[in-house]
């Protein structure tokens, strides 16, 4: 952490200063966080999954919801409108929210809807990887690959 202004050591301007406890909020925070949203998710019906303990699921006849959670960025997505709002709207009401909308970035990932599905893609980051270690100018080499895996 840099040195706070008006504190600044004259003999070592240079130097930072070493962090002895959280600066924002409490250590536990994070895990109560997160203890208070999975409650309520559970309550809400989602179950978290066996191997991921970010993501959470609720099935219920044939509504499907996915609820991503990294640390404080949510992704929502489900097959049923009409529940994603009430969900939306329980989760505004215990939590303080911002709904960004439809997503196109989560984590880095683009994220592209298409009529079958969508696509995600690192394009943007393999690009920005090409300019920070100055790559662009290099000459492309074809990759192998096998036909049938396309």
């Amino acid at each position: 952490m840099a040195q706070p202004p008006g504190f600044v050591d004259p003999a070592r301007p240079t130097h930072v200063s070493r962090l002895h406890r959280a600066i924002y909020g409490l250590r536990q925070a994070p895990q109560d966080w997160y203890t208070a949203l999975t409650d309520f998710l559970v309550k809400f019906g989602f179950t978290k999954t066996k191997y991921d303990a970010s993501l959470f699921v609720y099935s219920s006849g044939s509504t499907l919801i996915y609820f991503l959670v990294y640390v404080d960025d949510l992704l929502l997505t489900g097959n049923v409108p009409a529940v994603l709002d009430s969900l939306q709207t329980a989760l505004s009401q215990q939590f303080s929210l911002k709904a960004l909308g439809d997503v196109n970035y989560f984590l880095g990932i683009e994220i592209v809807p298409t009529s079958l599905g969508y696509i995600l893609s690192q394009h943007k980051y393999m690009v920005d990887l090409l300019h920070r270690f100055q790559l662009t100018n290099m000459k492309a080499v074809d990759t192998p690959y096998l036909p049938r895996l396309l």
